[in-house]
């Protein structure tokens, strides 16, 4: 099946109100409140793009309440904290010395053997990393690990790239700075990002010297980070750079690590100290006495941030407005509804570039829970793997091996713009890949497991009843009586109504129907969309 008829028959497989499932969708309403007591398709709605999905008793108990609550709720606090239990690098064996190290030592320059040997530490210990991940996605009780993952995938960075890696202690550090403040200031997220040890290695900045200046990172912050294409020229660009001049990342233990490894420092020898003038604004020149980290810091790097929000703040508003629409709305970038963006970002801006009334806004709106927008977009194999762990309560041990063989690998988007997602998430190789994983997981419920998420469901004893849960917990929009009649027949095993009942009275029976069952929806091409 190649990928026209792949989409073709997901768009055959089920149908929303406003049409067909790869249209985009036609919302009339707009930002505000959505102040109707939330169903249970509103909650299954809201935590299947804000949460990883959810189980259905956590979901029946948030039926009724407001969705301003519901969504502070899942927002969690500003600063969380750091994530328990911690990652533990240092519990990580030196593959030469078998003691528990935090460091690495540079493979560059090093013999065949021993460079390959510290690159597959490096690979095993982001598989390690990857996984610990993706396990704390699923246990995760609100949305502090998503929002982590959106802006992971905002600010892009590689674990290979160019030949070379990064060593996983540096996204590690990267993954808790943007969790602490995936809520908060953008200008201050910014301002981290911009100085962060992974970031300032990935594009280059370690090598941005007075002289030699490295551009990468200053067209990416304006190109891809905050404005977007055409609010800046290349000489904007080259002034940025000459600002972003001496910051060096620390990697390896035999190498400059004034703050410590893994953190960046600053080297006041290799800061260009001329005046720069970036978006018409002057940056005044420093003399040798004022060129200290702090100084620079604060005086330079935070003042051409607050010059982008300054000088083009309608710019950056719509840019991050736009990219929380394509990723908690509809992804496709051809079809993004202009008019709701725009009233978005005057939200964005007018809270001063703070985050959360920006996600607070979009997910408790009346747009946000319109009908034509459940069921428009393909889950992310994160999303698909991470969640369907949390709506089975079944855990796999290698989450990270399906979702690569999905086409996604966590921190390791194919570019510095991250995934394209949209219909990039769906080919003839990873759709099998999607059923395979749903069958391994159904296949791992234990009969006493079965028997538990079967009475999850109210009315689970009347079978019609139960089918229509199951298919409401599990598909985004609800499906024709002909589907419903079919997977009551999987599950009955083509036998009469009644027989249900004697089931449920057999755990080992009614674990056998409940999981053919689920493979049967599990086939269905909108057991794919959210």
């Amino acid at each position: 099946m190649n990928r026209r008829n792949l989409f073709t028959s997901m768009v055959r497989a089920s149908r929303r109100d406003g049409g067909a499932l790869d249209a985009a969708p036609v919302v009339q309403a707009g930002l505000e409140p959505y102040t109707t007591p939330l169903t249970l398709d509103d909650v299954l709605h809201l935590y299947r793009r804000l949460g990883y999905a959810v189980s259905m008793p956590v979901a029946t108990s948030h039926v009724g309440k407001q969705a301003s609550v519901l969504v502070e709720e899942l927002l969690g606090p500003e600063d969380p904290g750091d994530p328990s239990p911690d990652m533990k690098f240092a519990q990580w064996l030196d593959p030469a010395t078998q003691m528990p190290v935090d460091y690495t030592e540079n493979p560059n320059g090093a013999d065949i053997q021993t460079r390959l040997a510290i690159e597959g530490w490096w690979k095993a210990n982001h598989r390690s990393l990857s996984n610990w991940w993706l396990a704390s996605m699923v246990k995760d009780q609100k949305a502090i690990e998503s929002l982590t993952m959106f802006w992971m995938s905002h600010w892009a960075t590689q674990f290979s790239f160019d030949e070379t890696y990064m060593v996983p202690q540096m996204h590690y550090r990267q993954y808790k700075m943007l969790r602490r403040r995936r809520l908060g200031s953008f200008q201050q997220m910014t301002l981290d990002v911009t100085v962060d040890n992974a970031m300032v290695f990935y594009l280059g900045g370690t090598y941005n010297e007075v002289g030699k200046p490295n551009e990468n990172y200053g067209r990416e912050l304006l190109e891809l980070f905050t404005t977007g294409i055409g609010w800046y020229t290349e000489g904007d660009v080259q002034q940025a750079a000459r600002v972003l001049t001496g910051w060096k990342t620390s990697r390896f233990n035999d190498a400059p690590a004034p703050k410590g490894i893994y953190n960046t420092w600053f080297d006041a020898n290799r800061h260009d100290t001329g005046a720069k003038e970036f978006l018409g604004v002057t940056i005044p020149a420093r003399t040798v006495d004022n060129n200290t980290e702090y100084q620079v810091l604060n005086e330079e790097v935070l003042e051409l941030i607050k010059i982008i929000l300054r000088v083009r703040p309608d710019a950056v508003a719509r840019f991050i407005s736009r990219k929380a629409y394509l990723h908690f709305i509809y992804s496709s970038k051809n079809d993004v509804d202009n008019a709701f963006i725009n009233d978005l970002a005057a939200e964005f801006r007018s809270s001063d570039f703070t985050i959360k009334p920006l996600l607070k806004k979009l997910l408790t709106s009346q747009y946000f829970f319109d009908p034509a927008i459940r069921g428009a977009q393909i889950k992310a194999p994160i999303d698909f793997v991470v969640g369907l762990q949390r709506q089975f309560g079944v855990e796999d041990l290698d989450p990270q091996f399906w979702i690569e063989s999905m086409d996604q690998s966590l921190m390791n988007p194919p570019n510095v713009a991250g995934w394209p997602g949209y219909h990039a998430w769906m080919s003839t190789n990873s759709y099998p890949r999607r059923r395979e994983f749903a069958r391994k997981l159904i296949d791992a419920m234990t009969d006493t497991r079965a028997n538990a998420f079967i009475r999850e469901f109210n009315k689970y004893d009347d079978v019609a009843a139960f089918v229509l849960g199951v298919t409401k917990f599990l598909l985004p929009v609800a499906v024709s009586q002909a589907r419903l009649d079919f997977y009551k027949n999987a599950l009955l095993e083509n036998q009469p109504d009644y027989t249900w009942g004697e089931k449920l009275q057999v755990p080992a029976a009614a674990a056998r129907a409940m999981r053919e069952l689920l493979k049967a929806i599990a086939k269905a091409p909108d057991f794919q969309l959210c």
